[in-house]
């Protein structure tokens, strides 16, 4: 089956997002539970990431948009979650991290640039005016998996790959078969409520600025919240 393609979608601008207010409506996180057709894979513990944690967590309300996101893809496919609420700590140590290969890669690059790619993939933790949409509980990153063979789809990046390759719409001129896997996990989210960020494919967003701004609402519902 092909989905609908991706629309375009206004770049992230965190100055704009920052200014959408937050108010907090205290709904609590819970721990995200495996399932026949889910997956938990905490990437970032198991990935030695400093702080990380062996468990993954969303608002409640935000769970169970996810849960009817899986209820709208098809039989043949499975989500596998692989971030959810992220302490400010991960939030740095992704953002030193995401640095390093960011220089690695375009060692001609001005700090300038350098700010600009950083931007587009890891929010800074010490904006005081938009948290870091992890450490609301509203973000999620996830794939989809087959489920006769138990792999991971090709998604056309690897998680977490600071490209441009990376931006959901990045493969609509192409014929890869990647193409209609973004469409579809897309197409399920957003009919299940979630936002997506362009420069991240993976990257869905619920009761947060970055979901007030992508889905035009007039302020967020989370703000930043504390492990339970």
């Amino acid at each position: 089956m092909t989905y609908p393609p991706i629309p375009p979608a206004p770049e992230l601008n965190w100055d704009d997002l920052a200014a959408i207010p937050i108010s907090e409506n205290h709904v609590p996180l819970k721990m995200l539970e495996p399932g026949n057709r889910l997956r938990i894979r905490p990437f970032y513990f198991e990935n030695g990431i400093s702080g990380a944690i062996n468990n993954i967590y969303l608002r409640e309300e935000a769970l169970n948009r996810l849960e009817t996101a899986l209820s709208l893809l098809p039989e043949a496919y499975g989500i596998e979650v692989l971030d959810g609420w992220r302490p400010v700590a991960v939030q740095e140590a992704l953002r030193n991290d995401f640095y390093r290969k960011i220089v690695s890669r375009h060692p001609e690059y001005s700090e300038a640039e350098i700010a600009t790619v950083l931007d587009q993939f890891v929010a800074n933790p010490h904006n005081h005016t938009m948290p870091p949409p992890h450490s609301t509980g509203g973000s999620v990153d996830l794939t989809l998996f087959d489920m006769q063979t138990g792999q991971a789809l090709d998604m056309g990046t690897a998680f977490d790959e600071p490209s441009r390759r990376s931006h959901t719409a990045a493969l609509e001129e192409t014929d890869l078969p990647a193409k209609n896997y973004r469409r579809l996990l897309v197409h399920i989210m957003r009919q299940a409520g979630f936002s997506n960020i362009p420069t991240e494919w993976w990257h869905f967003d619920y009761g947060n600025q970055n979901w007030a701004f992508y889905t035009r609402q007039p302020y967020a519902v989370y703000g930043m919240i504390q492990k339970p």
